[in-house]
């Protein structure tokens, strides 16, 4: 019996079933420190939800093997910005929001395109 390769259309569709399926409920903070790890085009969690009306920090590790930045972009521009962590390193930053939804990401080359990217909500 020979062996037959699938389509490419199979294997889109199977890849966006398998993503539609990883969408994960907000992650609850309640405190104001929380922590965000970047790896290698991958953010998480990928969907936070903040307290409003808070002081928040922020802890941002790198675990992956690149560089990374972390970015927090609102309606109409970047309302947070953490530059270069390096692999292994940590970078901490206080800030206040108001309510809202926010994207998380990383500015580098086509790293949010990879799938370095999500959500914070405030409130």
């Amino acid at each position: 019996m020979p062996f037959r390769t699938p389509s490419l259309a199979l294997l889109a569709l199977t890849a966006l079933a398998v993503s539609a399926c990883g969408s994960e409920e907000p992650v609850r903070v309640s405190d104001t420190t929380f922590d965000v790890t970047l790896d290698d085009y991958l953010i998480r969690p990928q969907s936070l939800r903040v307290p409003a009306g808070e002081r928040l920090t922020v802890r941002v590790t790198n675990r992956g093997r690149l560089g990374h930045t972390f970015r927090v972009r609102g309606p109409s521009r970047n309302v947070l910005a953490i530059t270069t962590i390096e692999p292994g390193e940590t970078k901490s930053r206080s800030f206040r929001l108001a309510r809202g939804t926010y994207e998380l990401y990383c500015v580098l080359a086509n790293h949010e395109e990879l799938g370095m990217r999500g959500t914070l909500r405030v409130g």
